[in-house]
């Protein structure tokens, strides 16, 4: 037993032994548990978390003896928890448990100001043996394994799927997390801000549970609650809802237009082009090229230029942005930089570095973006150049001013080279709604930081964006369409291939999305930290039915085997291989081999009911039982579906997996004659909508294995 878990054990007796004896008041320690942890502080200032299924123990001593120890209880939002504090004379350090959550905070509050040292939790170790997974204090936050970054999450985990995770609960952007040996500072301020007010206070979370990304997901969860902020539907936006096109660097038109259409003219082209093929778009993404920068717009400088006014460049749009955006007929999406050194801005606004803080910018900049036609708002360069100072007030300025103001004006915003603490502190606004998570241009290079980068989105409520690629790369729009966010593309107008893009899609544009972000599974993650380079696997799922994404490796893998188990699906099912179109009954604890072809394999696996049928959906579609196309899906002892149509819609095609031939009936709409082989035992049937209030058709069915 390591030294810090017997001294924990002896302090938890000479605590029971206390409390036989004395009040709280005059007790040596004090504890307060729930049915995950139990929390122990000492008058002697030593303190220690212990996870109550693993034994796992954090301890460490304050720097000062504290004057008294005492307990209380309360409710927040995340519910009804029990507290113990310290007081010393320069502050209280408290342990928060709560009783119906695996959540643990610490907080750390100064009574008068002074020096920013005497960290508060600071560690003696973590628990031996752990594998290690998080993200570091770089562009796009990328993640790591076997290290642990400044800001948080630090994810900590067994080959048991047992975890933790550790993390700043507010001060984001000035948290600074270290682990050394002997001294884990898990609630530090960056030591840039050599000292702290009075009043100053800064908690730490602590979130334990079983499944590495059940316990992150757990984690960012209590993240939001505690700072308000509501789930944010994956169709809350024209982003979000439906196909766009994007203009950012590995586009085509990225700086680049057709010299005979200029620039208007060449978006134009674009939007005629898709409506032309039948995959409308529903918006336009202008990147870095539609405002003035202070060295030009070439290329070769574009690294180096801030905006000088961030209004439409006259060059690029001659009657304005408005009158662009009546023309166009779709909203844009904008992309932003940091304030150049020439602007007028820095005259006119309260500035931090390169970003504007006063109020009066941000609510004018979104009046100008709305009556432009803006719906969203990209805000880059956020790991360095549009990185506020590092001070306790300044980052919360920046991104509360700017929320505030896009918000008041219906403009969603997306984070863009973040760093780890913009995605805690998106907990904050309800306007965050996306985040990019890996670097420019989304290709088989970026899908490990892609998929990892998703998981830390997912869990603080942000849907992640992939970034642009070409409707032709497939395994790319699978990817993309999978991460349950924005897709967008950049095609040249000779290279659309509309029949990639209608299986990511309704006619109306409208995506055919799972109902979370892809992310690795738990198999994926111990395999990555222990750097076995296995082919990943990542997963998502639509109701009970699971997509699944893989690749390899190394050149000699030709195959991975994924199990029912890795999916949380826990009788039979049937697995679709999507890209052969053919398919297999899985056996209730069993596994199936993805082969890979032209490097990647993706499969789509449905549970089967208590009858034995199973429900695919719409096979032909990336996500075929996706809820914008069935709402409603129930597969006990006879099946029930509604189907959603689009406008212009006639005919949906649903596919499932029966014994023998079921019989299928319209409640509302109609269907045709079941088709049904004896071989793969795989029905389709093709249903018609009708049209019921408000003009919505669907059509409702009724499926009965006999």
């Amino acid at each position: 037993m390591s030294s810090s878990g017997l001294r924990f054990i002896l302090i938890l007796s000479a605590l029971a032994a206390a409390l036989c004896c004395a009040s709280p008041a005059f007790a040596r320690s004090l504890s307060v548990e729930s049915p995950a942890v139990t929390a122990t502080f000492s008058d002697t200032g030593e303190y220690g978390v212990r996870d109550a299924e693993t034994g796992w123990t954090l301890s460490g001593k304050l720097g000062d003896r504290p004057a008294s120890v005492t307990r209380k209880s309360g409710e927040d939002r995340l519910g009804a928890w029990r507290e113990i504090d310290a007081r010393t004379p320069g502050g209280i350090a408290s342990i928060r448990v709560y009783e119906h959550e695996p959540v643990v905070l610490f907080r750390d509050r100064r009574l008068r100001a002074g020096a920013n040292r005497h960290v508060f939790p600071d560690f003696e170790a973590l628990p031996a043996g752990l594998m290690e997974l998080s993200y570091q204090v770089t562009t796009f936050a990328k993640y790591e394994l076997g290290s642990l970054g400044a800001e948080g999450p630090w994810v900590l985990f067994d080959r048991s799927r047992r975890a933790m995770v550790l993390a700043p609960a507010d001060h984001f952007l000035a948290a600074d997390m270290t682990d050394a040996p002997g001294d884990v500072d898990a609630g530090g301020i960056d030591p840039k801000i050599p000292t702290l007010p009075p009043g100053f206070q800064h908690a730490t979370m602590l979130v334990v549970g079983k499944g590495i990304g059940t316990t992150l997901d757990a984690w960012g969860r209590a993240l939001q609650v505690l700072n308000g902020k509501k789930p944010v539907s994956n169709h809350a936006d024209v982003l979000l809802d439906k196909l766009g096109y994007w203009t950012d660097n590995g586009a085509t038109y990225y700086y680049k237009f057709v010299p005979s259409l200029g620039y208007e003219g060449t978006l134009l082209a674009v939007r005629d082009a898709y409506r032309k093929l039948g995959v409308p778009l529903a918006y336009m993404q202008l990147d870095s090229w539609w405002y003035p920068k202070e060295k030009g717009n070439s290329l070769a400088a574009m690294a180096v230029n801030g905006e000088t006014v961030y209004r439409a460049n006259p060059q690029v749009f001659p009657q304005g942005l408005p009158a662009f955006h009546r023309e166009l007929g779709l909203p844009f999406a904008v992309h932003a930089r940091w304030v150049a050194a020439d602007s007028p801005y820095r005259r006119e606004y309260e500035m931090s570095r390169n970003v504007v803080l006063s109020p009066a910018f941000w609510d004018g900049t979104a009046r100008y973006l709305h009556d432009s036609g803006v719906v969203v708002y990209e805000q880059d360069w956020l790991n360095h150049n549009a990185r506020p100072a590092v001070n306790l007030t300044d980052p919360r300025q920046f991104l509360g001013h700017m929320a505030r103001g896009m918000g008041a004006e219906g403009i969603a915003i997306q984070y863009c080279m973040a760093l780890p603490g913009y995605f805690l502190a998106s907990t904050r606004y309800p306007e965050l709604e996306t985040a990019r998570v890996s670097d420019d241009r989304f290709e088989p290079s970026r899908w490990n930081e892609f998929l990892y980068g998703s998981a830390l989105a997912h869990a603080v409520g942000l849907w992640p964006w992939s970034d642009v690629f070409m409707s032709r790369e497939l395994p790319e729009l699978i990817l993309s369409t999978l991460s349950a966010g924005p897709v967008g593309v950049g095609d040249a107008l000779d290279q659309i291939d509309p029949s990639n893009l209608k299986r990511a899609m309704r006619a109306d544009s409208v995506l055919l999305k799972p109902d979370v972000p892809i992310e690795p599974t738990d198999a994926s993650m111990i395999s990555d930290a222990q750097s076995l380079d296995a082919p990943m696997v990542a997963a998502t799922h639509s109701g009970e039915e699971a997509e699944v994404f893989a690749y390899p490796r190394l050149n000699s893998q030709a195959q991975v085997t994924v199990s029912l188990r890795q999916l949380h699906i826990k009788g039979p099912a049937y697995e679709w291989d999507w890209v052969r179109q053919t398919g297999r009954l899985v056996p209730a604890g069993g596994s199936f081999a993805m082969v890979f072809e032209n490097g990647w394999a993706y499969s789509v696996v449905t549970p089967l009911g208590k009858d034995g049928m199973g429900l695919l959906g719409d096979a032909g579609k990336i996500v075929p039982l996706a809820r914008e196309r069935f709402p409603t899906v129930r597969n006990s002892t006879d099946a029930a579906v509604k189907i959603a149509f689009a406008p212009g819609e006639e005919a949906v095609t649903l596919t499932g997996y029966a014994a023998t031939r079921p019989a299928v009936r319209a409640l509302h709409g109609s269907v045709d004659p079941v088709q049904y082989a004896d071989t793969t035992h795989l029905f389709r049937v093709t249903a018609h909508p009708a049209t019921g209030k408000a003009g919505a058709r669907s059509a409702d069915l009724v499926i009965r294995d006999p």
